[in-house]
């Protein structure tokens, strides 16, 4: 996801690079919404909240921010649409990427919401005239673009679509009440509505299968697998070195560690909010925090209290989806780079009491766009057909006895945040 998108001139010349989904700089442009436009006007049309994640706060600090960048943009790409420009010559844009934008884009239309275009002087010109579905295919390689790219003048190409929910489809996610997480540099939990079953606690889209008919509902956490490279990056140094003598990943070295350590890190909770936090608190002041830490603590107990707070971050998203009435399966699936650690998928499957749907060697948001080239040039029959192709998956059951203790953590986790909520925004201002 490319966040503000790129900001492109009258010849489709990049002017800056994008402001991706993780900057949190937009703050003064979430409080000039909601001072002039509303939280509940804003979720009226979008079914979204007001946040600096979502990539309009972030199109509003360049146009108040960087007014000479703003000036000169003639277009607002998102990151995967500049390349399919470069490759085919055609500017595009699906509706899972139109949609992840936020407060432009109008769920119940599934097209731009001119109303919040124009309160917020984001023209509408800066975007493609028509909302396309993932499958669509858009345009041909060009020679120039076969030069780029290697691949032969005149090879079709898709529109593709946001990679969390792309991830979900490869999964096989199509019916109401299908869930899975993508547990990458951030979690995406998300979940499949045939109905609009809207909470701004949530973010809300359409889905990349089905586009005009499903919707994508997701809960975020802003870092997950990126606490865990920081943790290796800052004091993994032993195990990437015995990583390379012995050929293991410096992962899988702190993984076994960590295994010797109980559940609840003897007494560790962290707070996963090392980049702010997205849903449900919506939090951009939110930091990062371990408590519980005492001389007895090793780095192997912080290293598995890191895995449990994204554990809990990702309850904290299902237990919202709960709360406001949607439905979900009795199984989750589970998909990217963290999934691969056997510890992650038992913790996540203790702390959310969830059986895990595992795939070895699953190759994640790749596998989707497959699909979603196969369907869209005709190769594939349909959507239905990703079904078979995940049949042999492995499922990591919940283990009631450790989901006990978990609960207790999970409850203090929630408590945690509540209590030093005010502090966050007082550290804020003081850097």
């Amino acid at each position: 996801y490319s966040g503000s998108g790129v900001p492109c001139d009258e010849n489709m010349e990049p002017i800056r690079p994008c402001i991706i989904w993780m900057d949190r700089r937009a703050v003064d442009e979430v409080e000039w919404v909601r001072r002039n436009i509303g939280e509940d006007e804003i979720f009226r049309i979008t079914g979204n909240t007001i946040d600096t994640y979502f990539g309009f706060t972030k199109m509003l600090w360049i146009k108040f921010k960087e007014p000479k960048t703003w000036e000169r943009t003639r277009q607002l790409v998102t990151t995967y649409g500049y390349c399919i420009y470069r490759l085919t010559g055609v500017v595009c844009i699906d509706y899972s990427s139109a949609g992840n934008y936020g407060g432009i884009f109008d769920i119940h239309k599934r097209d731009w919401s001119e109303e919040l275009m124009e309160e917020m002087g984001i023209p509408r010109s800066f975007f493609p005239e028509k909302i396309v579905e993932s499958k669509t295919v858009v345009g041909e390689i060009t020679e120039e673009g076969s030069k780029l790219c290697g691949l032969r003048k005149g090879t079709p190409v898709c529109a593709g679509g946001v990679d969390a929910p792309v991830a979900a489809l490869s999964l096989g996610c199509l019916e109401d009440g299908d869930h899975s997480a993508m547990v990458g540099t951030s979690t995406c939990w998300s979940v499949i509505q045939d109905e609009l079953r809207l909470t701004p606690k949530l973010i809300n889209y359409p889905h990349v299968a089905y586009d005009r008919q499903k919707i994508y509902t997701f809960g975020g956490s802003a870092t997950s697998g990126g606490m865990l490279r920081w943790f290796r990056d800052q004091f993994g140094q032993i195990e990437v070195s015995l990583g390379k003598q012995v050929g293991l990943s410096p992962y899988r070295i702190l993984d076994l560690e960590a295994e010797k350590v109980p559940p609840g890190s003897d007494g560790l909770i962290v707070l996963p909010y090392f980049m702010g936090e997205r849903t449900p608190i919506w939090d951009p002041y939110s930091k990062g925090l371990i408590i519980g830490l005492t001389l007895t603590h090793t780095r192997a107990h912080i290293f598995r209290a890191l895995m449990e707070g994204a554990a809990y971050a990702l309850r904290h998203n299902v237990e919202t989806a709960k709360a406001n009435n949607i439905p979900l399966k009795p199984r989750m699936g589970i998909v990217d780079g963290g999934a691969k650690s056997p510890l992650w998928r038992k913790i996540f499957a203790d702390v959310t009491r969830f059986p895990l749907i595992y795939i070895a060697e699953h190759p994640g948001t790749p596998l989707g766009d497959a699909l979603l080239s196969g369907v869209g040039t005709g190769v594939l029959k349909g959507y239905e057909v990703i079904k078979d192709w995940v049949k042999a998956a492995e499922v990591q059951e919940p283990d009631p006895k450790i989901s006990e203790i978990y609960d207790k953590y999970y409850r203090l986790y929630l408590r945690l945040y509540e209590a030093n909520k005010s502090l966050y925004r007082e550290l804020y201002n003081l850097i």
